[in-house]
């Protein structure tokens, strides 16, 4: 069976996916819409990219990237632990 690469390497690669997969619920639980790292209350813009946003439309933009997060991040941490374990019981 070839090699699944550096067990490190596949740590640290598990270790980024799981905390992509921690900050999209962290985002989805906050209850704050953000623009820039900054709260926004009601009447304010945000402004990104040459597009001008309520916060409504922006909590919007931030729900769709945390799932895009949750995802992503989800699917890496199993699929970074099941070939770390695959790996391990190979040896």
């Amino acid at each position: 069976m070839r090699s699944t690469g550096s067990p490190v390497k596949l740590v640290l690669a598990g270790l980024v996916c799981f905390a992509m997969l921690v900050l999209g619920i962290m985002s989805l639980s906050s209850g704050t819409v953000s623009c820039g790292g900054e709260t926004m209350r009601p009447g304010d813009t945000c402004e990104s990219r040459g597009v001008t946003r309520s916060p409504d439309a922006q909590q919007s933009e931030n729900n769709g990237l945390a799932w895009i997060m949750i995802v992503v991040g989800g699917l890496g941490t199993l699929g970074f632990g099941a070939v770390a374990l695959a790996g391990r019981r190979v040896r």
